[in-house]
């Protein structure tokens, strides 16, 4: 399963949402991000634990990680 990571810097607990489908954890998280008051910090991994993208509290989108 693929796995977001949501972390408010203003939270002591992270949230995680998981899903078998990558597209939506990124519509997810994306959406969240931008109607959100204080901005978290996203990761988005694969099924295997490796990071796909990253988004912190300052992006507008995704930012892709190396391949």
């Amino acid at each position: 399963m693929f796995k977001l990571t949501i972390d408010h810097l203003d939270q002591t607990e992270t949230e995680t949402v998981l899903s078998t489908c990558e597209v939506t954890l990124r519509v997810l998280g994306r959406d969240h991000h931008r109607a959100a008051t204080t901005k978290p910090d996203l990761s988005l991994t694969d099924p295997y634990g490796k990071t796909l993208a990253t988004m912190d509290a300052w992006a507008i989108d995704w930012a892709e990680a190396d391949k």
